[in-house]
């Protein structure tokens, strides 16, 4: 008798227990997804600065520096065109005669002369050569139009512009070597252009340029006061 009385005292104990433990487990379980809640939005928060900055800092590191490192008192048009084309049209005269070249060019800052300058290089045995050893004046045109291994082409141009400016022959040196080198590294497909015993290198100084859009609207732009009209 005593056990049948036993065996239903336990079971009433152990659903007496169960029923008291469910609520305690509740509550634990929802405090800690509670907790768990409260951290995680800043824990996400860190996770997407730290994403962001890595992002910024990648882009920042990317970011061309060809055009925006050079203090130019340029329009923006004119350092754009600069700073992504390498081949232009240099024009020397002498005299009544006149000579048009196919030039390849760098556009950089000279911390020597304080200013921004072109440079190029051409063989001394040349025609445009000798006319700049007896007068400096030139006229560049530069261009966005498609063309081949101009490096600003695209699928239409907007621009054509025409610069007027004194163009040096850089005696050998200091000077015409770092020219050299910059240039050589804005054409690397070039060499046989640029380095030689018999290449010499030029430096152009743009005082003015008249900027023609796709519409035949001129602006003229002068180096004096820096502006446009």
């Amino acid at each position: 008798m005593s056990l049948h009385t036993t065996a239903p005292l336990h079971s009433s104990l152990t659903t007496t227990l169960a029923f008291l433990t469910i609520p305690l487990l509740y509550r634990a379980i929802h405090t800690r997804l509670s907790r768990s809640r409260q951290k995680s939005p800043h824990s996400l928060h860190s996770l997407h600065t730290s994403s962001s900055s890595s992002s910024n800092t990648s882009r920042a590191r990317s970011k061309p520096t060809t055009e925006s490192t050079i203090p130019s008192p340029f329009p923006p048009v004119i350092r754009h065109m600069l700073s992504s084309c390498r081949l232009s049209y240099l024009s020397t005269v002498d005299g009544d005669s006149a000579h048009l070249s196919l030039m390849r060019f760098t556009y950089m800052w000279d911390d020597d002369m304080d200013q921004e300058i072109i440079v190029m290089s051409t063989q001394r045995r040349t025609k445009k050569f000798e006319m700049l050893r007896r007068q400096r004046g030139v006229a560049l045109l530069v261009h966005d139009f498609p063309q081949h291994g101009s490096g600003g082409g695209g699928e239409g141009g907007v621009y054509s512009i025409t610069l007027n400016g004194d163009c040096t022959i850089v005696e050998e040196g200091e000077r015409s070597t770092r020219y050299r080198a910059a240039h050589l590294e804005h054409n690397p497909d070039y060499p046989q252009f640029i380095v030689g015993d018999d290449i010499a290198m030029l430096c152009i100084n743009a005082t003015e340029a008249r900027i023609c859009n796709i519409n035949d609207q001129v602006t003229r732009w002068n180096a004096t006061d820096g502006t446009s009209v």
